[in-house]
């Protein structure tokens, strides 16, 4: 249990650590020391995993996050760490749980502000989802390129064909007829709209689907032990083990 009787998965909310202020309210570390580690680092990209984040919350958090780190970039644009001189592109993975069409919560005013004011200020956005018919159509419409794959659902598509050029309407008829890594791209990113074939990574990540035939074919010798340590893992909400 952390503070107030709060459980362990709120402890980042009211145990921020250095970034409590004391009695005084002074802290060891602030928003300058977060903002360096973020956007002052000298690898190109920064990844801040939410997915521990309890569901009822993370609208507020993660709307939170995004106000802080685009007005920082907004009134440090005459400054050599705003955004007009160090661009940043934001990538908001799964948007519909940011950007939800008709809700005016934190995050989605945040997104929202980021997409028709960002460019300006060096703050590039870009929004991944499986459902685009969540997205809020105002913000879909300030996407300058889109790419998109195959896709049945019919409310989506037309979601997209009102996001896209008129004369390009006929292209998102080909949306259900595309096959597995194939898709259309639109806008500022490309000369010409194009339907094009992405290469499979050689490594796939975790978020690969598993090859559901194979794998129950597969014999394991699975004890009790085995669901001890899923629960460690799940109780210190960790995906790895810690070594010994």
């Amino acid at each position: 249990m952390g503070v107030l009787g709060q459980p362990a998965r709120y402890s980042f909310l009211f145990e921020p650590g250095d970034f409590t202020p004391d009695l005084s309210g002074k802290v060891k570390e602030d928003l300058s020391n977060l903002l360096f580690n973020w956007l002052g680092s000298n690898k190109p990209v920064t990844i801040l995993d939410l997915s521990g984040i309890p569901s009822e919350i993370m609208t507020s958090i993660s709307g939170t996050l995004l106000k802080i780190i685009y007005d920082a970039l907004f009134w440090g644009q005459n400054l050599k760490i705003g955004g007009k001189e160090q661009p940043l592109l934001i990538v908001l993975e799964e948007a519909h749980n940011y950007l939800k069409s008709g809700e005016d919560s934190i995050s989605s005013r945040a997104v929202q502000s980021i997409a028709k004011e960002g460019r300006k200020y060096g703050v590039g956005l870009l929004l991944i989802t499986q459902r685009p018919s969540e997205l809020d159509e105002t913000v879909l419409s300030q996407c300058g390129t889109i790419i998109a794959l195959r896709m049945n659902n019919s409310k989506d598509r037309s979601h997209i064909r009102s996001a896209i050029q008129d004369e390009l309407q006929t292209m998102v008829d080909l949306l259900p007829s595309l096959r597995t890594g194939e898709a259309i791209i639109s806008g500022e990113g490309v000369k010409i709209p194009s339907r094009v074939q992405f290469y499979k990574l050689s490594n796939a990540p975790k978020g690969t689907d598993p090859v559901v035939s194979e794998k129950w074919m597969e014999k394991k010798d699975i004890s009790v032990d085995d669901y001890n340590r899923l629960l460690t893992l799940w109780r210190n909400q960790n995906l790895k083990e810690k070594s010994e």
